[in-house]
């Protein structure tokens, strides 16, 4: 341990008299002219540098840490980089493209920090996250999907998942960009035919702003619903290979990035999670694991053109842990632990997305080109009393490839005083499942329900089709006005072929009122996303496409309109409103539910029949006021009011799975002396609704041996609701700079206040003292007894992370 500290101490100290140096370049975002005479500020104070000849600048002597670059230079916009680190070794190089105010258009310019921003396209319904906001989250895990719970919209959702819930959305409604390459899968072990998952696969070292809508969304992202989330990447290191070393509460990582000759750099990352070993020792039923990579590549092939390749994957395994037992004499233990061995199936699970971007910049345009490939290996089975030695005990296998190849054209140009993009894509699906099963469907009340065995094969392929214009320009002196349309189509159904069948449209306003300062913003659209492939890939026992003529793409109708004040220094104060307005939503024809109220579970959603009748809708009001300043003190508050409702088989409105009424989001941190750093967060949401068991039918022996699991009574839909749900976590962050290294190290506990949150109640079949079940002798279907586990979330999580820089 000593010669560990010895080497530890002789690596990381070193003169920390070194100077912390950040370099850039500003050129015309037209052109690519060099700009000279540009100001360069940092974190807006006084001018500390000025441009040469060659749009080059450099400046000297800065404390490290994050930090934020400013450059303003007559006849241009003034623009501002993303929130970033730099180190003593360590400083990302700088490019910063300015508009010309000749043009006349471009993105607002009046705000005094880049947080005011507001986009042309996106003016309501849009946040950004800095790196600093999302490295240093408390409770979040350097997780995406946890991260942006604290953000207007978000419904927090107690358990380990990261379901994200958006204005009584489902989480099957997100859609996720990294780099304008579209990315299906950010969530390991992720829902099939939904979004959720428990643990985030990007790696935030890679990361250097998020930009997050839930409404107004870019024409060029096609089928989101609820939100769109555009990753935007940093580059790798120009001037020398670095390299970062993390170990946190899940997993350990590391991260390379640096130059690749004097054209090119690059930025590779891979993590392993230790988690099988954890829950092993801590005697849990249910043993995951994964590995994820993540890798860019940038090469500056001139002035006017560039081409960037990107990767990003991942290899999930989930086992249940059949010993858990062995030594247990706890009796609620022993019956929780067999309940989850008994519905629980193994999973395994690999993807990948492949993207190239290429960017040319001509005379006055800019045009780029994204090519794409990803591919899903989803692979689960179950058998009865996990007795794998005979088919006879098999509840179902289910193996299934997802595979998308993707190419768009983007275009943008500057006509008269219009900024106009315009654009195409095309797609090309490959959609493959085999699906053994044995299915339930569930008889009158007081008998036994019907099983089926189930068996297909399904291979589907798919073109689809796409073209969008958007136009924007500057109104009433700092103002804006946008309209965006967008056609889609496809070759499933003749419905969907027609590309007039399912338009997008939008139309965006930002307007000056008054009051100095004080703007309103706007937004009308409708919006589609298509089906779900194991939706549109299942088939009948005849062996056809069962659901071809019952799917439509479903359609969401949305009005968002509110005020934005940008007077007080460093902050973001907005208020909006919202309306949402569903059509089309596939409905379960066996279950009669609407699939907008699912997506939250392991299990494949949209695997069964279903056809497009039902409608919904989502309104409400939200409130944000976000800050960020020079002194280190950072803040998000942001309050959600809001209903959800989704039909019923008869057509009648009930609340839906997502509607929690009340949402509350603090979080805040500052950065203290000596670079030490502290954060809190604070969540608070109202219950959200549950549908009861229906204990009868959950209890007869051949729908508990199927299924495992209670059923539902969806004639009772969503008729319950939950507790309040309230968290608190904090983090304490502190950072040593050295000549060579850096090294950060963090306490993040979650549920600081241990406070227990109850769910709904669990039902299971009761076992007697050696595990087996215990018929009820009362009932003249065969059945067994029941009882009930209260299922519990919520205990003290402390983590300790380690985040090495050298």
């Amino acid at each position: 341990m000593r010669v560990f500290a010895v080497f530890l101490t002789l690596l990381l100290l070193g003169s920390t008299n070194a100077q912390v140096v950040i370099q850039g370049k500003v050129v015309d975002v037209s052109s690519r002219k060099p700009l000279s005479g540009a100001k360069i500020q940092l974190d807006k104070q006084e001018a500390l540098a000025t441009t040469g000849a060659d749009g080059a600048f450099e400046v000297k002597g800065i404390e490290p840490g994050y930090h934020t670059i400013t450059v303003t230079v007559d006849g241009y916009e003034s623009e501002s980089s993303s929130e970033l680190l730099f180190t003593y070794d360590k400083s990302p190089y700088i490019l910063l493209e300015l508009t010309s105010l000749a043009s006349g258009v471009g993105e607002v310019s009046i705000r005094k920090t880049s947080i005011q921003k507001r986009e042309a396209e996106s003016p309501v319904s849009s946040q950004k996250l800095s790196i600093r906001e999302i490295e240093r989250n408390p409770g979040g895990n350097r997780d995406i999907s946890k991260i942006i719970q604290s953000l207007p919209g978000v419904v927090s959702v107690p358990g380990f998942r990261n379901d994200v819930v958006i204005r009584g959305g489902a989480p099957s409604e997100n859609k996720f960009y990294l780099d304008g390459i579209e990315i299906p899968i950010i969530n390991h072990f992720q829902t099939q035919g939904s979004t959720g998952g428990p643990v985030g696969l990007l790696n935030v070292n890679f990361i250097k702003e998020v930009n997050f809508y839930t409404g107004a969304f870019p024409v060029n992202f096609a089928n989101g619903l609820s939100s769109v989330l555009d990753f935007r990447q940093m580059d790798g290191n120009a001037n020398k290979a670095k390299y970062r070393f993390t170990l946190g509460s899940s997993d350990v990582g590391f991260t390379a990035d640096g130059p690749m000759g004097k054209k090119a750099t690059y930025i590779f990352s891979a993590r392993q999670s230790y988690l099988q070993g954890l829950f092993s020792v801590l005697g849990l039923p249910f043993l995951p694991n994964f590995i994820d990579y993540q890798a860019k590549v940038k090469v500056k092939l001139n002035d006017k053109d560039d081409i960037s390749f990107l990767m990003v994957g991942a290899v999930d395994f989930f086992r249940l842990n059949l010993k858990v037992n062995d030594n247990i004499t706890d009796s609620l233990q022993l019956k929780s632990n067999k309940y989850i061995l008994g519905y629980l199936p193994v999973y395994r699970q690999w993807n990948y997305t492949f993207g190239t971007v290429y960017t040319h910049y001509g005379k006055g345009s800019k045009t780029q080109y994204f090519l794409s490939r990803n591919m899903l290996n989803n692979t689960s089975y179950k058998y009865r009393n996990n007795d794998e030695s005979t088919e006879d005990n098999r509840i179902f296998t289910y193996n299934s490839i997802e595979e998308e190849n993707k190419l768009r054209v983007e275009n943008s140009r500057s006509l008269n005083r219009w900024k106009v993009l315009t654009g195409a894509g095309v797609e090309y699906v490959q959609f493959g499942v085999d699906n053994k099963a044995k299915i339930l469907i569930p008889g009158a009340p007081g008998t036994a329900g019907i099983v089926k065995d189930i068996a297909f094969n399904s291979q589907l392929n798919l073109a689809k089709y796409s073209g969008f214009v958007r136009a924007y320009r500057n109104v009433m002196g700092n103002g804006t006005l946008s309209f965006a349309g967008r056609l889609d189509g496809n070759t499933f159904n003749k419905e969907m072929q027609n590309v007039l069948n399912q338009p997008t449209a939008s139309v965006s306003a930002s307007l000056p009122t008054k009051v100095d300062g004080l703007f309103f913003n706007a937004n009308v659209g409708q919006f589609t996303q298509l089906p779900s492939y194991t939706i549109l890939g299942y088939r009948n026992a005849a062996g056809e496409l069962d659901n071809l003529n019952r799917v439509k793409y479903i359609r969401n109708r949305m009005v968002a309109a509110g005020l934005q004040y940008n007077k007080v220094k460093d902050t973001r104060i907005t208020l909006e409103g919202f309306y949402k307005k569903y059509a089309n939503y596939p409905l379960a024809l066996n279950d009669s539910i609407c699939l907008g109220n699912l997506g939250t579970d392991f299990a494949v959603v949209g695997n069964e029949p279903v056809s497009s009748v039902c409608d919904g809708r989502a309104y409400g009001m939200e409130f944000l006021i976000q800050k960020r300043s020079r002194s280190g003190l950072y803040g998000i508050l942001a309050y959600t009011l809001s209903w959800s409702e989704f039909n019923d088989k008869n057509g009648k409105a009930v609340n839906s799975a997502w509607d929690s009424r009340h949402t509350l989001s603090l979080v805040g941190g500052m950065k203290l002396k000596r670079n030490w750093e502290m954060g809190a967060k604070f969540r608070m949401a109202s219950g959200r609704p549950y549908t009861p068991y229906d204990v009868q039918r959950s209890l007869v022996k051949g729908n508990w041996d199927v299924k495992g699991v209670a059923l539902n009574d969806y004639s009772r839909l969503n008729a319950e609701r939950l507790g309040t749900f309230s968290q608190l976590d904090i983090r304490v962050d502190k950072v040593w700079y050295f000549k060579r290294s850096s090294l950060n190290l963090y306490i993040d506990i979650q549920n600081f206040l241990n406070k227990e949150y109850i769910g709904q109640p669990t039902l299971i079949a009761s076992q007697d003292a050696a595990g087996n079940l215990i018929t009820d002798p009362n009932v003249t279907v065969p059945s067994y007894k029941g009882e009930y586990l209260v299922n519990s979330n919520g205990f003290l999580q402390p983590s300790i992370g380690v985040i090495f820089d050298f």
